[in-house]
């Protein structure tokens, strides 16, 4: 009986031991592991909307900013700052369009002065490889650098958007989306400069 007291003793100390060493670190690897995650999917698209910073917006970014979409509807944004001698000059984040097969993930970078866009990076789609698909590509997505929410519409709209040829239906889907991003922004830009600034 002794015997089987000491084993259960033993056990529970292993056990006890062992649950406080996971924890310890899982705490001390969740912000590596977390970092690491960030700059491997979607950290490629943030850095290439930005030019010209001295920081790494991805450590320096902001999860869960609530911001006002509309009236009574909230969402939730990671905002990643691009910094020049310590001051935010702008920001990305993720915006969703919908496409011809489905959401197309984006991210866009806003020039906290002007409100423009500083650039655009489709990141997911599923969109039709050799049509639709082409939405990634250089050509369309620099279109979008330095303009304003009056100039996002393609441009058979009036827009200065050209469309990819053959995939009108996905260039759109991108155009609202980012339109609607520029909304965002300039709607809750008091928001999202006192969430950068907080500790």
């Amino acid at each position: 009986m002794r015997e089987i007291v000491k084993m259960m003793i033993v056990l529970t100390a292993i056990s006890i031991f062992s649950g406080v060493t996971l924890a310890f670190f899982e705490r001390k690897t969740r912000e590596p592991i977390q970092y690491q995650r960030l700059s491997f999917i979607k950290g490629p698209a943030v850095l290439a909307v930005f030019s010209n910073y001295d920081n790494d917006p991805i450590r320096d970014h902001k999860k869960n900013v609530t911001l006002e979409e509309s009236e009574g509807l909230t969402t939730q944004k990671s905002i990643f700052p691009a910094k020049k001698n310590g001051k935010c000059f702008a920001i990305a984040y993720e915006v969703m369009g919908e496409g011809y097969h489905g959401t197309i993930d984006i991210m866009v970078g806003i020039d906290m002065k002007s409100g423009n866009l500083t650039g655009m990076r489709v990141m997911t789609h599923t969109e039709t490889p050799g049509l639709g698909a082409r939405i990634v590509e250089p050509a369309f997505n620099e279109q979008f650098v330095g303009l304003g929410i009056q100039d996002l519409a393609l441009s058979n709209k009036g827009g200065k958007i050209n469309a990819v040829s053959g995939a009108t239906i996905s260039s759109k889907g991108v155009v609202e989306a980012v339109k609607k991003s520029l909304e965002l922004f300039t709607r809750t830009k008091t928001e999202i400069t006192k969430a950068l600034e907080s500790g």
